[in-house]
């Protein structure tokens, strides 16, 4: 028994020993990124809500029912394209393109003197804006891969409006040709935004905005590259 206990007290009396004399392991965090620091620019590409191509479209299809009680409406969603230039870590500017199309499906003008040259066609409204845009980023969460930023925004610039009459069969004889354009000063207003872009990735990431305006009224989704 006494051997015993002489064998657990040397057993003791080393491993406090070697834990006195152990060096300390140090456990360095890793560093959290700020991807949306000073000097970073971010490319990014997406598509806004249809809020607006939808009451635009409602309007022609009421116009045109009475003569082409058939007639559909197709609407393309906002291409929505810019850049960001961070000029501080918590302000960026830059520059926003949008595009977005409504037309009417195919329309049949007859020819009751001569059938065969009868024309079809239809009508075709082009939107698109280019604005200067300034971003407030209110918040951060940095982690060691990425980042998300929340922030809001204001774009102003110029918005274009282009109606055309796209004559696809015959000479168009009878056919009502409307052709007009205009163009105004443009805003967009971004309520709340989330960016989040991945060191992993190589800056890759994806946004989602909440605004108002003339590109979109709604939510704009889209990915984001960030140098």
């Amino acid at each position: 028994m006494k051997k015993y206990v002489f064998l657990s007290l040397i057993f003791f009396g080393f491993a406090s020993s070697y834990a006195q004399n152990a060096p300390e392991i140090q456990i360095i965090p890793l560093e959290k990124k700020d991807l949306f620091k000073k000097d970073a620019i971010t490319f990014y590409v997406g598509s806004g809500s249809t809020t607006i191509l939808d009451s635009i479209a409602k309007t022609i299809k009421d116009n045109l029912k009475f003569n082409f009680p058939d007639v559909d409406m197709q609407v393309t969603a906002p291409t929505i394209i810019g850049y960001q230039h961070h000029i501080r870590d918590n302000v960026s500017v830059g520059m926003v393109y949008s595009s977005s199309n409504v037309r009417t499906t195919d329309l049949d003008m007859p020819d009751f003197q001569n059938p065969a040259l009868g024309s079809t066609y239809y009508y075709n409204i082009a939107l698109s804006s280019l604005m200067a845009s300034v971003d407030w980023y209110w918040m951060k969460f940095k982690r060691p891969k990425s980042t998300f930023a929340l922030h809001s925004g204001l774009s102003l610039g110029l918005f274009n409006y282009q109606l055309t009459t796209e004559i696809t069969k015959g000479n168009g004889s009878g056919v009502d040709k409307i052709n007009a354009s205009a163009s105004t000063k443009a805003m967009q207003f971004t309520v709340i935004g989330v960016k989040h872009s991945m060191d992993a990735l190589k800056g890759f990431g994806w946004f989602a905005n909440f605004g108002i305006g003339y590109n979109s009224i709604g939510l704009t989704t889209g990915i984001n590259w960030t140098l």
